[in-house]
């Protein structure tokens, strides 16, 4: 394929907005755009900020729309990709029925691409991460929710009716995916142990720093994650699970007990072969998985 093909990944989360510009071998041109997804507020206020973040990630790579192959956008589910509309997603209440495609087409001229945000951070890593040359890749990423994709040998596989993944309202023990398998649901974990609140970020820091109920939270949401990836596993057998989101960013906390126990929920010799691994290209896993999907007939290539 030819790496001057440039196209623009988006990650359109519940909490913020990544966009970046992308070559199609995967490289990043200037830098990776951030901004609050404004979710709490009207449409129009998340509308704009999307459109920001694709204006920032041009700028900064000093390229202009009609030198694009086009916008690639990684969604939270669920939705309808060859509409290119949102559904009612969940963590983007404002956006129900949101016309994604047709107001990205309104501004810029250039395919657009949408799909779902577990199988765009897949996809990225499948072909360009953590994940690379594997053959049956589960993506899983742990941010505002819980989202799930699945690639095979290099294609997203998306279902009979394109929801393949969405687990957010499948149970994981006494909860939903999304309640437990997320930084929310490490930050209950917390609340309930200490009553007292934490950002992620803080639990981190202090488990890293030693501490016994930090630590104790990670252990817990260790099994509880070997819970929901040992059911998804057990199911898709996949060759690796790579994690992303805020969560994994704490691999380093959770990533042993999670391996170890893992094994409980799945056959011996799927656990034998099973790699877990974090994103090897956070926070621009998922945007570069979205922008992928704009040179999605030449993927099985790379």
């Amino acid at each position: 394929m030819d790496a001057k093909k440039l196209a623009v990944g988006v990650d359109l989360g519940g909490t913020k907005i990544a966009a970046g510009v992308f070559d199609s071998r995967g490289r990043l041109r200037g830098e990776l755009a951030v901004s609050p997804s404004l979710a709490a507020g009207p449409a129009e206020g998340t509308s704009e900020a999307l459109l920001g973040a694709i204006d920032q990630a041009l700028t900064g790579a000093s390229v202009r729309p009609d030198e694009l192959e086009g916008i690639g956008v990684g969604a939270p589910g669920p939705l309808d990709p060859a509409a290119g509309n949102l559904l009612e997603v969940p963590t983007l209440p404002q956006l129900h029925y949101f016309p994604l495609r047709g107001t990205l087409l309104q501004r810029y001229e250039a395919r657009v691409e949408v799909n779902n945000d577990g199988n765009c951070f897949a996809l990225g890593e499948a072909l360009f991460g953590a994940a690379r040359g594997a053959g049956i890749v589960l993506g899983v990423t742990l941010g505002t929710g819980c989202g799930v994709g699945v690639v095979v040998d290099g294609r997203i596989h998306e279902g009979a009716t394109c929801n393949a993944g969405e687990v957010y309202r499948a149970l994981c023990g006494e909860k939903t995916f999304d309640e437990t398998l997320s930084g929310p649901g490490l930050e209950r974990l917390y609340l309930e142990r200490c009553e007292t609140e934490k950002t992620g970020l803080e639990i981190t820091a202090l488990a890293r720093a030693g501490d016994a109920d930090a630590r104790a939270v990670f252990d817990f949401f260790a099994g509880e994650l070997a819970r929901g990836l040992g059911l998804l596993a057990a199911v898709v057998d996949p060759h690796v699970i790579v994690l992303g989101g805020s969560v994994a960013t704490a691999f380093d906390c959770f990533g042993a007990p999670l391996v170890e126990r893992i094994s409980e929920y799945i056959a011996p010799t799927a656990a034998e072969q099973l790699k877990i691994l974090p994103s090897a290209g956070a926070p621009a896993s998922a945007a570069l998985g979205a922008a992928a999907l704009v040179f999605s007939r030449g993927m099985a290539e790379l």
